[in-house]
């Protein structure tokens, strides 16, 4: 995977989960900015990609491997009350896989890339122990698909070659997850996060040719993460 270059971006352009407890304390007293991030697995609940991707329609093991990738999220959120904060959450999904090809006697590329940006809202759950915070996130906003692709291509030869083609896409995303917090301190936490993750792109864009696809891309997935939260 190329996940270097994926996460030094969301790391400049993001802001993400982070819990807050639900004990009454005065409000002079309760931590307004909170951040957090987050890292771990995703899984698309996709069952078949769209016509326009050959390599994942041709091998189901290749499609198959490419539903699972790895998750980076980090975010911003300003307490209101005690309980209910507002802020903004971006995230990126990439998975990536290689195939051999024994027919075309070559190697078959996928890269895949999401990238969503979106304000949030954050409800923190009743305390069932005071060193415990839990609570629900919902979103809404900007999603963005890409996957850099290796397809083979028959050329003017008549022979089978390479060719490195993008495929891009834009919808609006949303998600709601569910996460769990234990405080370290009062400026620190770590917890864990699951979530569900949305979105379907019905358009694509190869270069300045844009087709509207007869299968949509689905880009729905769910996530499961841990982090750190830092509370100012």
């Amino acid at each position: 995977m190329k996940i270097n270059k994926v996460f030094l971006a969301i790391l400049l352009l993001s802001a993400s989960f982070l819990n807050a407890q639900e004990k009454a304390l005065p409000e002079s007293k309760t931590s307004k900015h909170n951040f957090a991030l987050n890292i771990g697995y995703s899984y698309r609940l996709s069952s078949k990609p769209n016509e326009l991707f050959v390599n994942q329609n041709q091998f189901t093991d290749h499609y198959k491997s490419l539903r699972h990738g790895l998750n980076l999220n980090f975010a911003y959120d300003y307490m209101i009350k005690p309980n209910i904060g507002i802020g903004f959450v971006a995230s990126a999904f990439n998975s990536a896989q290689t195939t051999y090809s024994p027919q075309d006697t070559m190697d078959l590329k996928d890269d895949e890339y999401m990238f969503y940006a979106g304000p949030s809202v954050k409800y923190i759950l009743p305390q069932f122990n005071e060193k415990y915070n839990w609570y629900v996130r919902a979103t809404i906003g900007y999603l963005s698909f890409r996957n850099s692709s290796q397809v083979a291509i028959v050329n003017q030869m008549g022979k089978k070659t390479p060719v490195s083609m993008t495929y891009k896409g834009s919808t609006l995303g949303y998600g709601l997850d569910l996460g769990l917090d234990y405080t370290i301190n009062s400026f620190l936490s770590v917890g864990c996060n699951v979530g569900f993750f949305g979105g379907k792109i019905s358009n694509i864009k190869i270069g300045e040719d844009e087709f509207k696809l007869n299968q949509k891309e689905n880009l729905n997935c769910l996530d499961f993460t841990i982090g750190v939260r830092i509370k100012l």
